[in-house]
């Protein structure tokens, strides 16, 4: 959406954060973090303490390390950040939203991951004629002054690249490839089952089709429904040697299908592929891509990027940085790539 420096008065929005030592200062006022020093009024402290307001599906792996890498980030750039705590799902969202753009919310800017980018939307164009910036998160909006997340087209061709590498050094002929996707109306919505159908277009526009034939494509959501859900297509078409998933979690499960479906003897010639929608949910699939199974790539941004960007943008509008869409760098990751202990660094052990 253009014009987003018209949406966002500084020295007014300065005026209602309490004075520029509230937004500007190198301390930030995180929820459950204390009194500012010195102290405002107290209206001043509650609209200050609520500048930049994240929902972004507080339920759903990895919040856990991204709310750490947040805070950090917030904290370091004299940011004042709240993240939701609604439970799973449109409703909850929907219900959060209304009192968060609400007039008197005191928000400044909201970052927000929406479960359903249509019911949202009319929320957000509220909040831009109030003065307050919207980011998106994961799944774009209609309205929005800014988005953060993942180019889903360039991580479906990222993930046919390393494939089709892979591919031109096995024996010839075609091999036959499983394609995962999300499971409509799933038990654990995703924001980005929007989107991920854009990347399986790229992806299967990208993949050599003389080395690789999708043949079949099934649903899942997470690990243990994708391992049955490969398994069930493995009956039905014993020679595939590859799949290709939508998110790290499913490839955990189908690597685990694939490698029970064949025998030891051709682990080398199988092939498990998956990508962060937007992050990769956390270390079990790094770990299981460091070892020496049939996972051999997902591709994601780095999580800290990530976490770095939810604060940076909406800070940055509120600070008169005019900023339009942030995609997070996207990386093929594989065994060997030397920025894997990076990511896994991001992550706490279970």
């Amino acid at each position: 959406m253009s014009g987003v420096g018209d949406l966002l008065d500084r020295r007014a929005l300065l005026r209602r954060a309490g004075g520029a030592a509230l937004l500007g200062s190198g301390v930030a006022t995180l929820a459950g973090c204390g009194d500012f020093s010195p102290k405002p009024g107290r209206e001043a402290q509650a609209v200050a303490a609520r500048s930049i307001g994240l929902d972004v599906a507080s339920y759903y792996p990895p919040i856990t390390d991204l709310r750490r890498l947040v805070q950090a980030r917030a904290q370091a750039r004299g940011a004042n950040v709240l993240l939701s705590a609604d439970a799973a799902g449109s409703t909850a969202q929907l219900a959060n939203l209304r009192q968060w753009t609400a007039a008197r919310s005191g928000f400044h800017a909201l970052v927000i991951a929406p479960f359903d980018a249509a019911a949202v939307d009319p929320l957000a164009a509220a909040a831009l004629a109030r003065g307050v910036a919207v980011v998106s998160y994961a799944a774009p909006l209609k309205h929005q002054s800014a988005a953060v997340g993942i180019d889903p087209a360039r991580s479906g061709r990222l993930l046919a690249r390393d494939v089709n590498g892979w591919a031109t050094h096995q024996p010839a002929g075609l091999v036959q490839v499983l394609l995962v996707r999300p499971t409509p109306g799933g038990a654990a919505p995703d924001p980005y089952v929007q989107v991920a159908p854009r990347a399986e277009t790229a992806l299967r526009g990208a993949l050599a089709t003389s080395l690789l034939q999708p043949v079949a494509a099934t649903t899942a959501t997470a690990a243990a429904d994708a391992t049955a859900a490969v398994a069930r297509a493995l009956s039905d078409f014993p020679a595939i040697r590859v799949v290709l998933c939508w998110n790290d979690t499913t490839a955990l499960g189908a690597a685990a299908a694939l490698t029970a479906h064949h025998p030891a003897s051709e682990r080398a010639r199988l092939y498990v592929g998956g990508q962060g929608a937007p992050a990769l949910s956390g270390r079990a699939s790094l770990d299981a891509l460091a070892g020496n199974g049939v996972l051999r790539c997902l591709v994601a941004p780095r999580l800290r990027d990530l976490a770095d960007a939810l604060v940076d943008v909406p800070f940055g509008l509120l600070h008169d940085q005019h900023r339009s869409d942030v995609p997070a760098p996207l990386l093929a990751l594989t065994r060997q790539s030397p920025q894997l202990a990076d990511y896994r660094g991001d992550y706490r052990a279970a």
